[in-house]
Formats: C-alpha cells, structure tokens, sequence
C-alpha cells in the first residue's frame, strides 16, 4: 500500500501547506496577477499536487488539470459513455463499503444513506481512504473530465485506522481491525435482509498479515452476494508496514499470496476476494509490487485523479496496489449499474475474460491482465465476439440453434421446379426453330 506524506514530510518538501500559498500563487498564477487579484486567482488556479501532499487545511483551488490517464487506459470513458447512450449513470444503484482511514467530509463524496457508517466520526488524519474513495466515486470535474470510475456509486465509511504510519495515540494498520470493520459491513447486509444486499462491494485498500475471522468475514460476504475487492500488497519499504519484513526483497519464485489477506484470504487461494495489483504506466511489471498467485487482474495507478483531504481534485503519481485496487472496485460498480441483475460470479465473469492478458494463465504480478472496462461493458451489448462464454472454465461446447419450421418449403420448391421445366421447354424452342422453319412450305415458296 501506499505511504502518504506525513505533516513533517509536507512541511519538508515546501510549497504544499496552507502557509506556502503565497508560493503556489506565484508560481501557478503569475501571467494572471495583473487581471485578477491574488485570491480570486488562487481560487480560480488549476490544481497540480500529488493527493498524499494535500493537508485539511489546504485551500481548494481549482481543479486538476490534466487528465487521469489511468482511466484512459483502462477504457473508462469509452464505458462512460457506452452508459450515457443507455441512460446510466456509472455505479448508480451500486453501495460500496470502503474500509481504510476514513472519508474527509469535505470531499463530499456520495455517501449511501441506508447503511451505518464504522469507527471515529473526527475528521481523518491520513488522506489514504480519502482517496481511495474519490477513485472510485469522486464526480467528474467541471469540464466534465472523469475523477471516479463510478460516480454514480454511494460509499460507506469502514474506518478501520488512523494512519499507515501512525503517531502517538494513532491506530495502524492490524489485521484484527480489518477484520472488524469487514465484519460490521457483513453485520449490516444480514440486519437488513432482503433478496439484495445493503452493500453490493467492498474495498479494502489494505495488505494485511493472516487473520482467521478476516478469512470467515470475506467467504462469508461472498455468499451474501457482496464482491470483495483487495490490493495484493506492495512491497514493504519501512517498519511501519503491517506485512512480513522477508517480503522486502524480491526472490526467485516468490508468492506472496499466503502472508497478505484479504487478497490471499482462505490459505492464499483468494477465492472469495479479487485480488488487484498494478502496473506501470506501460503496462509492465514492476517489483514494487508482491508477485502473488491470488492476483485476478491489474491496473495502471500512476497519473491518475482523486480528491484530497481538502476537497480539491488532485493527482495519483504513485505505482500503488492500493489505487488499482480502488479503481477495479469502481469498474465492478460501473458493470453492476448496467448490469444490476448480475450475480457477483456474473459480474467478474464479465470483468476478469475483458482483461488484456490470459484468464486461462495468470500472471504473479498482473493476473489475467489490465482491466477494460470498456471491453467488459460490451460483452452483452453487443461489442466483439458478444456470443463469446463468458468464463472458460465453465464454457459449454457451443451448439448450432434448431432451425424453425419452413411453412413455405414445398411451395417454392414446386415453383422452382416449374421454373426449370419451363425454361427447358422454352430453351427447345428456340434450338428447334430453325429446323422447323426450313421445312415449312409457306416459307420455301416465297
């Protein structure tokens, strides 16, 4: 997972807290000063700065300014607008849980209005769940550019930390956490019953050691009809991670599926939980990743967009499981909208074949491959190859349809065959002709 900034690493890199704006004015807005006063100006500047530099108290400026590339190369706003021609909005109708470090209220994100949120109601300290949550549902800016994949989606707050590099006083990232926040969401889809669940996903954008109930939970949301989303873990790069320090090195054959859950959950199978991990912007490997055997599918993080603690849009610049995680999650929400009959095994039926790589032979590092949303939105709508099977494990041989009877067959094989024998005759006419006329006695005596 990634390890957001802390206030002492702000306060180091200049030019990132509320006390340098006068910095940022100058350098984002200095063609402007002479038209606009310097606050109107700020307000009005587009906002350039990484989400895990963006403190609370941050003034929002304007939006982000470039695109999120990682959702253009995943297909997103071809399935955006796939959906806009059917009057869907990405993710509506969709409740997803977001177990992490909390949601800032200011970034006022969608929130799901039937489902109790879990943990501290202060406001968060770590921006990680913040943005998580804008990659899944953030709306689009005011130039209509796409933030989350689905922003249609309601979220549910699952605090179930403080900060991946906690403070005095400051809960961390622990397995049994996890486990009890997975448990609350689990809690709340049997409290209210009914033939759908009160949430229909759950993100967990945390690599966690084992931990039997974070096992029982997981299996036991999958059979509820609720889609568990995990990142498969990043390597870890100080004391602070939760994972085991042998992950820090990258080994010949290394799987990293049984030690990190939820991802590897139930022995490092994984069988309830997709398991995310992410790639390069070329769509590479890398080895800040876990290569793991659990891996289903991959996403690309680097130059993305979310939303930060102070509500402004801000950029992802970091190659990170625990972004790819969250934007998987927002594509599941995407097909979900379109598809709201779907099974959660229909529904990743639809997702992991799409992928760019191999279903049938997994990658350590990117599973069956980059997700397309685009690509998994049209397997039914009629995209390419829409008679494919859906998963090659369970394909049925296909069969030709049973041809409907032909009421008609008789009579226009007796009119082709009336056809034929009166061209015949006419054809005899006209070889004969000839013949006949040279031995017609009204013509010879002429």
């Amino acid at each position: 997972m990634s390890r957001p900034a802390g206030p002492s690493a702000r306060r180091r890199a200049g030019c990132r807290t509320a006390a340098a704006a006068a910095c940022w004015g100058l350098a984002l807005l200095a063609p402007a000063v002479g038209a606009v006063g310097p606050a109107s100006a700020l307000r009005a500047a587009p906002e350039t700065r990484s989400c895990t530099e963006v403190a609370a108290e941050d003034p929002e400026v304007g939006p982000y300014a470039a695109p999120s590339r990682a959702l253009e190369a995943m297909g997103v706003p071809a399935a955006h607008e796939l959906l806009r021609r059917r009057g869907v909005v990405p993710g509506e109708g969709v409740t997803v849980a977001v177990v992490d470090s909390g949601i800032a209220a200011r970034a006022r994100l969608p929130e799901s209005p039937g489902v109790a949120a879990y943990g501290p109601r202060s406001a968060p300290v770590d921006p990680h769940g913040t943005i998580v949550a804008g990659l899944v549902a953030a709306p689009p800016r005011p130039d209509g550019e796409a933030v989350g994949v689905a922003p249609g989606a309601r979220l549910v707050d699952v605090r179930v930390l403080d900060a991946f590099a906690p403070q005095e006083g400051q809960a961390g990232p622990l397995s049994v956490r996890v486990a009890e926040g997975l448990e609350h969401v689990l809690d709340e889809v049997r409290r209210a019953g009914g033939s759908r669940p009160v949430v229909d996903i759950v993100n967990v954008s945390v690599a966690v050691p084992p931990e039997p109930r974070i096992d029982a939970a997981v299996e036991a949301l999958w059979r509820a009809g609720v889609v568990v989303v995990a990142e498969s873990g990043d390597r870890p790069v100080d004391e602070a991670d939760p994972l085991p320090d042998e992950l820090a090195a990258a080994t010949p054959g290394q799987d990293a599926a049984a030690r990190v859950h939820p991802a590897g959950a139930g022995d490092g199978r994984g069988e309830h939980v997709l398991a995310v991990s992410a790639v390069a912007d070329a769509g590479s490997s890398t080895d800040a990743v876990l290569p793991s055997s659990a891996v289903d599918v991959a996403a690309p993080t680097t130059s993305g967009v979310s939303v930060g603690l102070n509500g402004g849009t801000c950029g992802v610049d970091q190659l990170s499981t625990s972004w790819a995680a969250a934007q998987v999650t927002g594509v599941v929400a995407l097909l979900m909208s379109a598809y709201p009959d779907d099974t959660p095994e229909e529904v990743l039926d639809r997702l992991v074949p799409a992928a760019d790589g191999r279903a049938d032979v997994r990658s350590p590092t990117r599973g069956a491959g980059v997700v397309r949303a685009d690509e998994a939105l049209a397997r039914g709508l009629g995209g390419a190859d829409p008679g494919a099977p859906r998963s090659a494990g369970t394909a049925e041989p296909a069969t030709a349809p049973t041809p409907e009877p032909d009421l008609l067959a008789t009579v226009r094989d007796d009119a082709v065959w009336w056809g034929v024998l009166g061209g015949g005759a006419l054809l005899l006419a006209l070889v004969l002709r000839p013949v006949l006329a040279r031995r017609d006695p009204a013509r010879t005596s002429r």
